[in-house]
């Protein structure tokens, strides 16, 4: 009980996520929707590219925040290849994309994405280190099947998870907007009630409530295609799957955590501090907001929806299991 409450609702410091960041995305989507479906598709693609890129940094020990430091040790064994990040992108946001046009074809897609992830590692071979450094002889290097993996699970969350929402939101924009209220109310009412409080299933369970909530409220003023009746089989499914994508993801938001913290602080001498009081109080503005454009936010912005569209596709029968 304890370990699934550690999975679903690991500590969340107020630093992690910002409310702001949650409705200015939110707005995006909405703002998405209205210009259209295939725009919709665009902007999730677009972030699940992004998404995909960040993930395989965290993977290789990149962090762009600290990209005068050391690299992460142990990143190499573990199957990190910065060179990894631009074919992760490119297959994530080949997976939105080809949804935007028909659900087979992302279909098809996904399949020669996962081909093209073991071209991609086997012509990359092994390769060195994250940093460039030479390969210690002791160290082993990582498998063809070790990186195949690696590589596959830095895209495909987030592809999946822009391809099925692009699919919802061209079967109907009702569908989709009903789905990101959703996500967009369970990213909230867990991050209120976890931030700086001990880990626990109070995050995950007050989410899943906000978003029932949503679900409900939208439902019963008929926001085609759904109907009153619908609160129920969408209000539980939207519960039951929300906490489960972030909870997939946790590997690569909290991974990148650990890997800052992992990570030795730049020489005093590398960066050498004006005398100027100003500039003194504008290198830690800017060392936060190169930190946060590290960090993998395009991921946090995805994960909610990983589990609950597929759901929300097989609900509507656009997917048949």
């Amino acid at each position: 009980m304890l370990s699934a409450a550690l999975w679903l609702g690991p500590p969340v410091a107020r630093g992690d996520a910002s409310i702001t960041a949650g409705v200015a995305w939110f707005v995006l989507l909405i703002a998405a929707l209205w210009a259209g479906a295939a725009v919709f598709g665009l902007a999730v693609s677009a972030v699940a590219a992004l998404g995909a890129w960040q993930a395989a940094s965290v993977r290789s020990g990149i962090d762009r925040a600290s990209r005068t430091r050391a690299p992460l040790a142990g990143a190499a064994a573990a199957g990190g290849d910065p060179r990894d990040r631009l074919p992760a992108a490119v297959l994530a946001g080949a997976v939105g994309f080809a949804s935007i046009f028909d659900t087979r074809l992302a279909g098809a897609v996904l399949g020669a994405a996962v081909v093209a992830s073991f071209i991609v590692v086997s012509t990359l071979g092994s390769g060195r280190p994250a940093g460039g450094a030479a390969r210690p002889q002791h160290e082993a290097p990582p498998s063809v099947m070790v990186r195949l993996g690696l590589l596959v699970r830095c895209w495909m969350q987030v592809g999946v998870a822009a391809a099925c929402a692009a699919a919802v939101a061209r079967y109907s924009t009702g569908a989709a907007l009903v789905l990101v209220g959703a996500a967009a109310c369970y990213d909230a009412g867990a991050y209120v009630t976890a931030a700086d409080r001990r880990p626990g299933l109070r995050g995950p369970l007050a989410g899943a409530v906000a978003a029932f909530a949503a679900v409900f409220a939208l439902t019963s003023v008929s926001v085609p295609p759904f109907a009153p009746s619908d609160v129920i089989r969408y209000g539980v499914l939207a519960a039951l799957t929300l906490p489960l994508g972030p909870a997939l993801a946790r590997p690569i938001t909290i991974g990148e955590a650990r890997a800052g913290a992992r990570l030795p602080d730049a020489p005093a001498t590398a960066n050498p501090v004006s005398g100027d009081p100003a500039d003194r109080g504008r290198r830690p503005a800017l060392q936060r907001a190169r930190s946060r454009l590290g960090a993998p936010w395009a991921v946090r912005r995805l994960d909610s929806l990983s589990i609950t569209a597929p759901a929300w596709m097989w609900g509507l029968g656009l997917l048949v299991i």
